[in-house]
C-alpha cells in the first residue's frame, strides 16, 4: 500500500501561480502580502488540505514562535481569566501559548527545562520565580523573562506588578485621617515584593503622627479559615490592632467572619479591616470589605506587551513596570 505524500508550500504555489515566498507570506501574521493574492492561497491550500509546517519555518527563522506560561498560583481568585487573557493576548501576536503547572522551585525550574527543550522564544511566570541558576541560563540562551505579580532579587527577568509602595501610602493616609493608631499586616508570603512594598510605605506614612505604628506583620496566613483563626489569635494579646491589612480578600474575609460570628468585634468601630484583590465576594452588601482594586487586565497585556518587545527587539534588559491600583473604601473601615 502506497502512503500519500503529504502537500507542501511548493504545491499551493503552482497551484495558485505565486511563488513559494507568497505562501510563506500568507501564512505569517502580519506580513505583506495582498488581499487578492492571500485569498487566492488560502484557497489553494484549503483544496489541498495543506497546512504550514511550524516547526520548519521555525527551524528558518531561528525562532520557534512559541511563547511558554508557567502558571504557579491556581488559587489565585482570577486565575482561570488571567490565564485565558494570557493566552489570547500571546495568540493575537501571533505566537503559541505552550501552558505548565507548578508549585515549588524544582518543579519551577523542571518546567524551565521543558521550555528551554521546546525552544520557546521567551516564558511568562504567574506568582512565582526560576531559580538564579535557570534564569541565567535563559539569560545566556537569549530567551527573556517577564514575571506577572511576582518578584525575586537576583532573578534576570522583567517584572510586571501593581506599585505596592503607592498602595501602603494610601492606606497609611486613610488610616491617619481616622485616627487608627495600631495596625497589623497579615500575608501569606514574606518574601513577597507587594508585601514588602505596602509594609515599607505604610510604615513611612503613619510615621507622621505620633502613636501610629505598626505592632505585628504576621505571613504564612493565606485564605478564609487562616484569616478566621488569625483573629482569634490576635485578640487574645494584650496589645489589639485597631487595622489589619490582608494581602489577600479570602484571608480578609475570614478576619471579617471571626470578628462578627465568635468574637463580637465591631467592625469598623472597634477594627478596620482591609484586604487585596477586590474578588466578587468583597462587594457583597453582607462583607463591604474595603479593598485594594488591582488592574488584572492590564497587567495581563502589559505583561504580554513586554516580552514580545522583547523577543522581537531581542532584548534582555530587565524591566520593572508597576501598575497602580486603587484602594476602595467600604463598611469595614470608618466613614470620615
Amino acid at each position: 500500500m502506497t502512503t500519500k505524500r503529504r502537500n507542501n508550500s511548493q504545491d499551493v504555489a503552482d497551484l495558485a501561480r505565486v511563488s513559494q515566498a507568497s505562501v510563506s507570506r500568507a501564512f505569517t501574521l502580519g506580513a505583506s502580502i495582498s488581499a487578492k493574492t492571500k485569498m487566492k492561497i488560502l484557497a489553494a491550500a484549503a483544496k489541498l488540505d495543506y497546512q504550514p509546517n511550524i516547526i520548519a519555518r521555525s527551524l528558518s527563522k531561528s525562532q520557534s514562535g512559541l511563547v511558554g506560561i508557567l502558571f504557579a498560583n491556581w488559587d489565585h481568585p482570577k486565575a482561570a481569566e488571567i490565564l485565558k487573557g494570557l493566552c489570547e493576548a500571546i495568540t493575537e501576536k501571533g505566537f503559541k501559548p505552550v501552558v505548565q503547572s507548578a508549585n515549588t522551585t524544582e518543579s519551577v525550574d523542571k518546567a524551565f527545562n521543558d521550555f528551554l527543550s521546546y525552544q520557546v522564544d521567551g516564558v511568562i511566570v504567574f506568582s512565582m520565580s526560576p531559580s538564579a541558576n535557570m534564569s541565567a541560563l535563559c539569560f545566556r540562551s537569549n530567551i527573556p523573562i517577564v514575571l506577572l505579580n511576582h518578584s525575586t532579587p537576583g532573578i534576570n527577568a522583567s517584572v510586571v506588578t501593581i506599585d505596592s509602595t503607592k498602595v501602603g501610602r494610601q492606606i497609611g493616609n486613610a488610616v491617619l485621617e481616622r485616627c487608627y493608631k495600631r495596625i497589623t499586616i497579615i500575608s501569606s508570603d514574606a518574601h513577597s515584593q507587594v508585601f514588602s512594598g505596602i509594609s515599607d510605605a505604610l510604615a513611612e506614612t503613619v510615621s507622621q503622627a505620633a502613636g501610629t505604628e505598626i505592632i505585628s506583620q504576621l505571613t504564612g496566613i493565606h485564605g478564609y479559615e487562616a484569616g478566621f483563626q488569625a483573629i482569634i489569635d490576635l485578640w487574645a494579646e494584650v496589645i489589639k490592632p485597631d487595622v489589619i491589612v490582608c494581602t489577600s480578600d479570602y484571608t480578609a474575609l475570614g478576619i471579617l467572619a471571626g470578628c462578627r460570628h465568635k468574637l463580637g468585634i465591631r467592625v469598623p468601630e472597634d477594627l478596620c479591616v482591609i484586604g487585596l484583590g477586590d474578588i466578587p465576594a468583597s462587594g457583597w452588601k453582607d462583607h463591604d470589605l474595603s479593598t485594594i482594586k488591582i488592574p488584572h487586565d492590564e497587567l495581563v497585556k502589559k505583561t504580554v506587551t513586554t516580552l514580545i518587545s522583547k523577543i522581537e527587539t531581542q532584548s534582555m534588559e530587565p524591566e520593572n513596570l508597576k501598575l497602580e491600583a486603587k484602594l476602595i473604601l467600604r463598611g469595614t473601615i470608618k466613614n470620615l
